[in-house]
Formats: structure tokens, C-alpha cells, sequence
């Protein structure tokens, strides 16, 4: 490093001392050395975690907790199972969950390297923020920060809706005659929007942290039972080679590549959620050491949970059309009726589930209301100390403002239901798109620069960087493309998939916020001013000054 940049050290007992060239501050935490290599000062004003926030309110286990608990892989794949089945069959459920397990290991990997550097309620704003070039610094990291939020905002949105499906089957399974008017489902599909941060204000830190806790338990003993008791239940079993390379293409489409390659998305859509964990780092002890673990585990046993789910479920289906037939809403509901040939137990398979939803919004919700704490104290949003407010430990404002957006997206589905689903197609694809930012960024220069400002980071690729990166945003532009095709042939205004109206909108939107407003009012904090954000023994966060 040049002899006026900033750095932080470490001691031998490893203790970590900042200091700058003229001066030296008192010993913090986080046992990572950081040379600033953008600048070396820090503002006077610089950035502040809230004081209302527990700065030890998450251990790993309990990050972990929350991030397995927002993303729920193998409850998506349950609500998912009809979508695969027609698209692709069995082998794009099963090979396209392989696929795309090993596609966001590949992304979390990627984001850990920075992520063990740069810990920050923002997460890949900050990122793109430290690694864009200076030119491009404010606009890239601006529009990370939009898509981010506006992808926790949809992903709400469709929580809430997956938890009233699931809840609208079980009523179904023990009352077949039930039927449901689309403002009934509104409502249902409203409460569980409301209830979500409704708990997370009443039960405060330690209670929502218990409440993750419970809920990782509860989902655990799920995933055994399930497992454990569809194929001992079942009457028959489906051969190895259906289950591992059976074709069904129920679409419409002439091509069963591309209707093997729609079978990826419900698996692509499984693992959305995971960021929640860099959205509460300024919320862990030591973020830089934990922070990257925890999602990493999360990945992990989200994957072995969610392809032993699969496989349960796929071993137990010997009639196709007899599962998508079904009069309960799920094909998974008509499997547990099948297998088990008890309304009680295919009940209880499927209002846990429903619940795990619920606490998804509560978990989604929760980490929106970060992110806006985070975009008002970088002067991104109007009225900026409002989204730094906090009561019982949660940004008040900002967690209000996530029940609301999601509800109004919710009416959507009072005229269509294949439009609110093209809305959450393209919440993904804005998600996806703030996930692959990061690693775009690490490709083009990102690395290096990350090498120098931290070669001892507790997260160090080393040669499988940039294949993690290359994975990362292949895999984020193909689901991309994937997602903007119709889901059936032939296309009708019922059918048709908006996706690409949805993400044009959303783009225009973006495009003119930014040439109006935006581009004259934030400026992208500086590498140093995020780096105090975590390195500070009190609320104010030392930094370094001249």
C-alpha cells in the first residue's frame, strides 16, 4: 500500500488496532486486516448503525435460522411440484435442483469473499458501491440498491400468496366442496401480510430470535416426516428411472428442451432470500467471520433438505396426470392423500408449510426494512433519519413500508392470477439481478482491488474466484431468459407471461427516478465509510480522520 492510505491490523493477540498514518484508534473486534485503498479519511458525518439495533442480536446459528427460514427450498419445491412435473418432468426437478444448488453455492461463495470485508445492512449496494468504477460508482450501486429492495418488496408478495395456497389446500383436503372468491383469497393473502410484522413488533429481538429458532426445529422434524413417511405409506413406488430421467412436457411447446429448461425455474426460484443474512450484519458480533459461514450453511442444508423432500415425493408418483388432476388445489396435497389415506396427516404436511411461509414474510419484511434503513442513511430516500427510527430493536418506518408495497401487489391477483405470477417472474429476475452485480463487478477488476484491501480475509477463494463469478452470472442470465418464456402454448392473454412488461416498467421507473431525482442527490459512501460501519466498539463507529 501507498504510504498515506489507511489500514487496519492485527495483533498478536489477535486483536485488531485502526489506524491511519497520522493517528491510531482503540482496539476493535473483527480479526480482519482492511487496507482502504479509495481513499483515507473518513467523512465527519460518516455512516451510523441505528442505536435501537442489537448490534449481538445474531449469533450464526441464529442468522442462519432466519436465512433458512425466509428462503424455505423444500417448501417451494412442494408448492412447485405440478409446475416441474408438466415442464421437463422428474429429471428437470431433480437435475435442475442439482444445477441450481451448485449455481448459488457458486453466488455465495462469490458474495463471502466481500462479504468478509464489506459486512453492511446494505449488502450488494455497498459492494457495488466499494468495487464499481468511480465513473460508474453512483448510478451502479443506485440501481442495485433499487432492485434489492423491489425484489424483497415482490418476494413478500409472494410469500404471502404460496402461504394462503397452501392454507386454501388443507381447508380443501378436509372440505372438498369449499370454494374460494378471489377477494376471500385477497383477504386471507392480507392477514398473513399483516401478521408477519405484526409478530416481529410484539415479540421484540430475543423473541423473534426464539421464534426462528422453533420454527428451524419444527421445519427439520417436517422435512424427517415427510421423508420417512410418504414412501413407507405408499402402496407402490416409481422405478429409479423415472424419477432421475423421466421427460414430461404438458406445456404446449413443440420442444422439449425448452420445456425441460421452464422445469428449472421452481428450482431457481427455491433459493431467493438468502441475502437476509447480509442485511442483518451490522446486527452480529462479528460479521466478517460469521456472516459468511452462516449463508454458506444455509445453501447447504437448504440443499440436502430440499432434494430429500424431492425425492420423497417423486418415488411416491406413479400416475402423473391422476397427481395433476387433483381437486386440492397442490398435486402435493392429492400425494399425501394418496400415500398416506389420511386428510389428518396430509393436513399437517401442508399447514406447516403454510406457517413456514408466513414466517417467510416476517423474515422478508424484516430485512426490507434494513435495506430502507440503509438507502435513507445514504440520503437515497427523502426524509432521511425517518428510516433510521427504530422501535422494540426494528426500523419502524421501513417495516411498514414493506407491508404496504406487497398488498398493494397482492390486488393484482383479484383480476388475474397468471399476472401476479409474471410479477413474481420478474422479482426474481430483478433479485437475481442484484445477486450477480457483486460477481459481475469481481470480474472486472472487483478482485484485484479486493486482494489489496484485504489479502487475509477470512473468505479467500484463491483460484476458484472466478469460475465462482462466471457460474454466478451465467446462471443469473440464463434464468433470466428462461423466465420471460410463456409457461404453456399457445399463448392467450390469459396465459401469457408479462415478465418482460413487468421488468420494462420496472426499468422505466428506475430510469426516470434516476435522471430526475436520484442522480443528484446520492453520492455512493465511501470504502472507508462502510468499513466503520462494523469496526466500531459503540453505536458511533470510529472511523478513520485526520
Amino acid at each position: 500500500m501507498e504510504g498515506n492510505s489507511s489500514q487496519y491490523a492485527i495483533d498478536l493477540m489477535g486483536n485488531k488496532t485502526l489506524y491511519s498514518s497520522k493517528q491510531s484508534t482503540e482496539l476493535l473486534p473483527n480479526p480482519t486486516t482492511i487496507n482502504i485503498v479509495d481513499s483515507d479519511t473518513v467523512a465527519v458525518n460518516s455512516l451510523q448503525t441505528p442505536k435501537g439495533l442489537d448490534r449481538e442480536a445474531f449469533s450464526p446459528l441464529t442468522a442462519f435460522g432466519l436465512a433458512f427460514s425466509v428462503i424455505n427450498t423444500w417448501v417451494v419445491l412442494v408448492v412447485g411440484l405440478g409446475s416441474g412435473l408438466v415442464s421437463g418432468g422428474p429429471s428437470a426437478l431433480v437435475w435442475g435442483f442439482v444445477y441450481a444448488s451448485i449455481c448459488n453455492l457458486a453466488t455465495v461463495l462469490s458474495h463471502g469473499e466481500i462479504f468478509a470485508v464489506y459486512p453492511s445492512a446494505a449488502g450488494q449496494y455497498h459492494w457495488a458501491a466499494i468495487l464499481s468504477p468511480p465513473k460508474w460508482r453512483n448510478l451502479i450501486s443506485w440501481v442495485t440498491g433499487m432492485l434489492n429492495v423491489i425484489g424483497l418488496w415482490l418476494g413478500a408478495a409472494t410469500a404471502g400468496y404460496l402461504a394462503t395456497t397452501l392454507l386454501i389446500a388443507a381447508i380443501t383436503v378436509n372440505r372438498p366442496d369449499s370454494t374460494f372468491t378471489a377477494g376471500q383469497q385477497y383477504g386471507v393473502f392480507t392477514a398473513i401480510v399483516l401478521f408477519g410484522p405484526s409478530v416481529t413488533l410484539c415479540l421484540g429481538t430475543r423473541g423473534n430470535r426464539l421464534l426462528d429458532q422453533g420454527l428451524m426445529v419444527a421445519s427439520t422434524f417436517c422435512v424427517i416426516a415427510i421423508v420417512i413417511t410418504l414412501p413407507v405409506t405408499a402402496e407402490s413406488k416409481a422405478p429409479a428411472s423415472f424419477v432421475f430421467g423421466g421427460l414430461e412436457n404438458l406445456t404446449g411447446w413443440n420442444s422439449m428442451v425448452i420445456a425441460w429448461l421452464l422445469g428449472l425455474l421452481q428450482s431457481a426460484f427455491a433459493y431467493l432470500g438468502f441475502d437476509v443474512i447480509y442485511h442483518i450484519s451490522e446486527e452480529m458480533p462479528n460479521p466478517r467471520r460469521d456472516g459468511p459461514k452462516a449463508v454458506t450453511w444455509t445453501i447447504g442444508v437448504s440443499a440436502l433438505s430440499g432434494m430429500a423432500v424431492l425425492l420423497a415425493m417423486l418415488f411416491c408418483i406413479t400416475d402423473v396426470d391422476h397427481v395433476m388432476s387433483t381437486l386440492y388445489v397442490l398435486p402435493f396435497a392429492q400425494l399425501c392423500l394418496d400415500t398416506t389415506k389420511s386428510k389428518a396427516a396430509a393436513t399437517v404436511f401442508l399447514l406447516i408449510p403454510s406457517i413456514l411461509f408466513m414466517n417467510s414474510v416476517r423474515g422478508i419484511t424484516l430485512t426490507g426494512s434494513r435495506v430502507l434503513m440503509a438507502l435513507g442513511r445514504d440520503k437515497v430516500l427523502p426524509y432521511t433519519d425517518l428510516w433510521c427510527i427504530t422501535f422494540r430493536g426494528e426500523p419502524v418506518y421501513g417495516l411498514g413500508l414493506c407491508v404496504v408495497v406487497p398488498l398493494i401487489c397482492g390486488l393484482i391477483q383479484l383480476g388475474s392470477t397468471s399476472t401476479f405470477n409474471s410479477l413474481t417472474g420478474a422479482a426474481t429476475i430483478v433479485f437475481e439481478i442484484s445477486y450477480a452485480i457483486p460477481a459481475i463487478l469481481m470480474l472486472l477488476g472487483g478482485r484485484r482491488k479486493l486482494n489489496s484491501a484485504a489479502p487475509g480475509r477470512t473468505s479467500d477463494l484463491g483460484r476458484w474466484g472466478v469460475p465462482c463469478n462466471l457460474i454466478a452470472v451465467f446462471f443469473v442470465l440464463q434464468s433470466c431468459v428462461i423466465y420471460c418464456f410463456p409457461a404453456t402454448m399457445p399463448v392467450t392473454a390469459a396465459s401469457m407471461s408479462y415478465v418482460v412488461v413487468f421488468v420494462g416498467g420496472f426499468a422505466a421507473i428506475l430510469a426516470v427516478l434516476w435522471s430526475t431525482w436520484a442522480n443528484k442527490r446520492y453520492q455512493a459512501p465511501t470504502e472507508s465509510m462502510i468499513v466503520s460501519l462494523t469496526d466500531g466498539t459503540d453505536s458511533h463507529h470510529i472511523g478513520v480522520r485526520e
